[in-house]
């Protein structure tokens, strides 16, 4: 049984359910285990936030820890008014003190989070605010990665009021950290799995989704820092069992079929974690046409006999250009080949020229030329095989496939370039506008009908509206350059040129422009590597003559 800690708005410490509190707008359940020196900083970021303390409470469910985490979080809660410790005896996993956290909260809307992320300061303001605009089940806040974290890009775009699970690549990212409201939970009796379970948290969220009737997005701000530790006691930090694990892969796509009828929106959905879960994970030593060493080969296995037995050859077409070309070898169980090509493809790269940086009165306009290059430098170049334009691979593959296995005709007009920018404090990154085009350079190499993609990009960045549609904050922000194109999106810092050298100002003007609590000025600039960036700082105002 769990016991629970609370001091504060009561008056009292008690152990057992809290009273009902009137006015909790939002609960933060974090499930703590061997929270060590990063829970003090998790804890510092949901206590600083913006909404005010009445409005939001936390909720720290630990898990049978074993340091002193458990003394920390009951001085917290003795502490602060707004936070509570729950403890529970160990269950090896966060699915029990998330439900353990959901029972225990007040809050009209539940947020998670780990024990070793970060809460940005407006995060529960922002966020409370459009679920309540928008009627929203669910808020899934711009999340950023750090420390080798990924976070789909695509998925943070643009704000939606009103998300589609897949036009707006709602599966992305299927860790808990979002806002649900708690009544549509307890509707539909959602909850993690308990104990050492695998991809509990995909399981939870992705059932969320289904049954949603308001999913929204927030984009124009970073909201939480998902952060990955080195040393970390976390739960995932045990022997893979790949059996396991691709039984919790079945147990969703069981999920998926209950609610998605066979056909393209179905093999959409499974293309999401046949690449993400499958695919992309086959990168492994090989030795006589096997992955090494054994462990990873019963993970290929577990792997093939999931494809064979789950994913339609009709799920293909909804995979990026290269992981195309593995499932093709998967199903012809030619590891050594997807080995080569993983390989082959590492470090692959987007080089940039930079053709034109001005100011246009009111924005900074930026044009870039760029094309997609191996780590060798190498061009990623296509053949014209009558109508289709096929992939040239970058290595020698032995097992022979057809043509359509290499089609990118598909594809390749989906392909832009676009600048970004990314706040140095806070590491969100915002898409630019950018008018984006597409050419192809002929006879690469000076072999017939070999061609590259050559990309040409025109942005207006205007600080005004820099942050999709907002203003850019006060501090650095520096510019970066991606290429989209079948699959691939690599992306860079964006330097000089020839033409535009970085041993003299890039631009002479300042802008200046009204941000949301007072008069800023951006003033571009390089930085000593040589990259370009934007400073943005407020402007003092004149005081009155006495």
């Amino acid at each position: 049984m769990w016991q629970a800690t609370a001091v504060g708005r009561i008056g009292s410490r008690h152990s057992g359910r809290y009273p009902f509190i009137m006015g909790v707008k939002v609960s933060v359940v974090v499930p703590v285990f061997n929270g060590g020196e990063w829970l003090e900083e998790c804890a510092e970021s949901v206590l600083a936030q913006t909404m005010p303390p009445g409005d939001y409470e936390v909720v720290f469910v630990d898990d049978g820890s074993t340091d002193a985490t458990p003394r920390v979080l009951d001085a917290l809660a003795e502490r602060e008014q707004v936070v509570r410790a729950v403890h529970l005896p160990r269950s090896g996993g966060p699915g029990g003190p998330r439900n353990a956290g959901v029972e225990q909260a007040e809050g009209e809307y539940v947020y998670f989070l780990d024990h070793d992320d970060r809460l940005a300061p407006r995060a529960l303001e922002r966020m409370y605010a459009m679920a309540t605009r928008c009627d929203s089940d669910i808020v899934v806040g711009k999340v950023v990665g750090h420390g080798g974290r990924g976070v789909p890009k695509s998925m943070f775009a643009a704000s939606r009021d009103r998300a589609d699970i897949l036009a707006d690549h709602l599966l992305g990212f299927l860790t808990p950290h979002k806002l649900f409201r708690r009544s549509f939970l307890r509707r539909h009796g959602l909850r993690f799995e308990e104990g050492p379970a695998w991809l509990e948290d995909h399981r939870f969220v992705v059932e969320a989704y289904f049954l949603a009737g308001t999913i929204s997005v927030l984009a124009d701000e970073v909201c939480c820092h998902w952060m990955k530790r080195d040393g970390r006691a976390h739960y995932s930090a045990r022997r893979f069992d790949p059996e396991a694990y691709y039984r919790a892969l079945r147990q969703i796509l069981d999920i998926v079929d209950a609610h998605a009828e066979q056909g393209a929106e179905r093999d959409q959905m499974y293309a999401y974690w046949y690449h993400s879960k499958m695919l992309r994970l086959l990168t492994w030593p090989v030795l006589l046409g096997r992955p090494v060493p054994y462990s990873r080969y019963r993970w290929y296995r577990e792997i093939r006999r999931l494809a064979l037995e789950r994913f339609p050859t009709s799920v293909d077409d909804w995979l990026p250009l290269s992981i195309r070309v593995r499932s093709w070898l998967l199903r012809r169980n030619a590891y050594g080949d997807i080995a080569r090509l993983a390989a082959a493809e590492r470090g692959l790269s987007v080089a940039a020229d930079l053709e034109q940086v001005s100011c246009d009165g009111a924005a900074l306009v930026v044009r870039v030329r760029g094309r997609l290059a191996y780590a060798d430098g190498r061009p990623v170049t296509f053949r014209r095989v009558g109508d289709r334009l096929l992939w040239n691979p970058p290595c020698e593959l032995r097992t022979a496939l057809p043509d359509e296995a290499f089609d990118a005709s598909g594809q390749i007009g989906d392909s832009r370039l676009e600048l970004m920018v990314q706040n140095r404090h806070d590491k969100g990154v915002y898409s630019v506008p950018t008018r984006s085009e597409l050419a192809f350079d002929t006879d690469v190499g000076a072999v017939q009908n070999v061609q590259q993609v050559r990309l040409v990009g025109t942005a207006r960045l205007d600080p005004a509206t820099g942050k999709l549609g907002r203003p850019l904050d006060a501090g650095t922000w520096d510019c970066l350059v991606r290429a989209e194109s079948c699959g691939w999106g690599p992306q860079r810092r964006l330097g000089g040129s020839a033409e535009y050298p970085a041993g003299k100002p890039p631009v002479d003007s300042t802008l200046t422009f009204d941000g949301e609590d007072g008069t800023f000025a951006a003033k571009p600039y390089w930085t000593g590597l040589g990259n370009l960036s934007v400073q943005v700082t407020r402007r003092q105002t004149s005081r009155p003559e006495p």
